[in-house]
């Protein structure tokens, strides 16, 4: 399993953690905090429209429940939520059309005082950062075609003074992938499916050996998760007289959005 961890703070101590500092809008990479901190392929940075210059702010610690996976370090410092109007947002990119859960947790040691966050389109959710140790913000979301996510903060209507956001959890569930169990021949029928789209995928198929060669071909999407397409791989004469490359070896097969 994957797991992402994001510090919002002015430095981070965390070496399995991503700290996105203040004043910036750098892409930072996100280690994969399961995998020996490897490069996990993900990446944040603020949206250079909106960058938080204050901070740190002081929060409560040690976390527990649904905030057990804070950091003592990112519990107690954050970055500050100053606007109810104005959104402080974070661009991710990871793979193409995967499925995510992203936990986000506030804390601040002053009564009155909620973050409002938002994954995507999802429904945004007010989180009561007074002196918050075990509750989070929880949404099921998805990376778009071309691997881009936001997570946004601003204060809840009614918050008095400003919050604090403090960390972010990404856990990612499963990519999309397709299949199949036919043998591509040319002229011949074949039916793949398509598992851990968000959305349908559309025609056509794109074919790629394992020497770069590619080829798209039409296909025809029925199902409602996980999907089947079907298409007909074109004639050798077909393939010579569109001006495309024959495919050799191993062929991976891609569909989008």
């Amino acid at each position: 399993m994957t797991t992402l961890l994001i510090d919002l703070t002015t430095t981070t101590t965390n070496s399995s953690w991503a700290g996105v500092p203040l004043n910036s809008s750098d892409i930072v990479t996100i280690p994969d905090s399961d995998a020996d901190d490897a490069d996990s392929g993900w990446t944040i940075a603020y949206d250079a429209s909106n960058v938080p210059t204050a901070g740190p702010i002081d929060g409560s610690s040690p976390t527990s429940g649904d905030a057990s996976w804070v950091s003592d370090a990112a519990a107690e410092y954050s970055h500050r939520v100053d606007s109810d109007t104005d959104w402080n947002t974070l661009n991710v990119t990871g793979p193409p059309n995967t499925a995510f859960v992203a936990d986000c947790f506030s804390s601040y040691n002053i009564s009155g005082r909620t973050t409002q966050w938002q994954v995507n389109t999802e429904t945004a959710i007010d989180l009561d950062a007074f002196a918050n140790v075990s509750e989070t913000a929880t949404f099921n979301s998805t990376t778009d075609g071309s691997g881009n996510a936001t997570i946004r903060y601003r204060l809840a209507d009614g918050s008095t003074g400003f919050s604090s956001a403090n960390a972010i959890r990404i856990v990612p569930t499963a990519a999309a992938a397709v299949s199949t169990t036919d043998t591509l021949q040319p002229g011949e029928e074949f039916t793949l499916t398509a598992t851990n789209y968000a959305s349908a995928p559309v025609s056509p198929a794109t074919l790629t050996d394992s020497a770069g060669s590619t080829i798209t071909v039409p296909v025809t999407i029925s199902g409602s998760g996980p999907y089947t397409a079907t298409g007909t791989m074109p004639t050798l004469a077909e393939a010579v007289t569109a001006g495309t490359s024959l495919l050799f070896g191993d062929v991976t097969i891609e569909l989008s959005t």
